[in-house]
């Protein structure tokens, strides 16, 4: 499956709760901004937790990471895409991008790699077929 769209956009108003000394977005929200976007990304799939884990998954980060852009700032509004860039065995690498909604300024990208687990065991396990089917009506197939 490659990147066709970034099917869940989710915006964010920086608080000054989300800033560090320096007045800007504190590096590690980009991860909770990222996260946010990625449960509702989920919820999209109609799979929210609860629903994983009654068919017996679940999921956990195995890698993520961020390129920052530029910072964003208390008062904007951080506007979060998400999308699925990989399909491999047992994990799923989602493309994820941050801008500010009014000047359209690029603040942050970032991947992240989750990895598919038997709920009983915590182990990997191959991405079960619901799942491939939700992202394939989600976002479209691979070509």
């Amino acid at each position: 499956m490659a990147v066709m769209d970034y099917p869940v956009t989710y915006k964010r108003k920086v608080r000054y709760s989300d800033t560090d000394h320096q007045g800007v977005v504190f590096n590690g929200n980009y991860f909770t901004y990222f996260d946010d976007a990625l449960a509702d990304f989920f919820d999209a799939l109609g799979l929210p937790e609860s629903v994983m884990a009654e068919r017996g998954h679940d999921v956990t980060v195995a890698r993520a990471e961020a390129d920052f852009k530029s910072a964003g700032m208390p008062g904007e509004t951080m506007v979060v895409r998400a999308g699925v860039g990989r399909v491999g065995n047992t994990s799923i690498t989602f493309d994820l991008s941050i801008w500010d909604e009014d000047s359209g300024r690029a603040v942050a990208e970032g991947r992240e790699v989750y990895v598919i687990l038997d709920r009983e065991t915590g182990r990997p396990v191959s991405i079960p077929d619901y799942l491939i089917e939700a992202l394939e009506s989600l976002q479209g197939s691979a070509e």
